[in-house]
């Protein structure tokens, strides 16, 4: 984040070039951050967080919703909402959410897809509502 601060602060020659490659760097380390805490969360016996996050990995590109990720753990929308705030301070739908921008970020720092595009391919039908 240093780096990036400084990059975007001197400007110099190709610094929006040094800065996307940062960013990059960090989106790239943020996908990888979210692998480990899956498997961190079943090594410290959090099983249930670990098939949330899991579940969230596998299907944020697709049109979930707390019920489908209920049904997929057993449980009951409501009692998986308490336990997960509860356990992370955040709610299912916030982490599905964080995830979704997470690839947006990443793939509009990377390609040159549209923004309506971006926003199909993470999971937002409606391009208003992902703008």
């Amino acid at each position: 984040m240093n780096s990036l601060d400084s990059e975007l602060r001197g400007r110099r020659d190709d610094y929006r070039e040094a800065a996307l490659a940062y960013l990059t760097l960090l989106l790239v380390g943020v996908s990888r951050l979210a692998a480990e805490v899956v498997e961190d969360l079943r090594l410290n016996d959090e099983l249930l967080l670990a098939e949330v996050f899991a579940f969230v990995e596998e299907r944020y590109r697709d049109p979930v919703s707390l019920k489908d990720l209920a049904r997929a753990v057993s449980l009951s929308p409501g009692y998986l909402t308490t336990v997960v705030r509860r356990k992370t301070g955040r709610t299912v739908l916030e982490w599905i959410a964080e995830r979704r921008l997470a690839q947006a970020r990443r793939l509009l720092s990377e390609t040159d897809l549209a923004l309506e595009e971006v926003g199909h391919r993470v999971g937002y039908r409606d391009p208003g509502y992902f703008a």
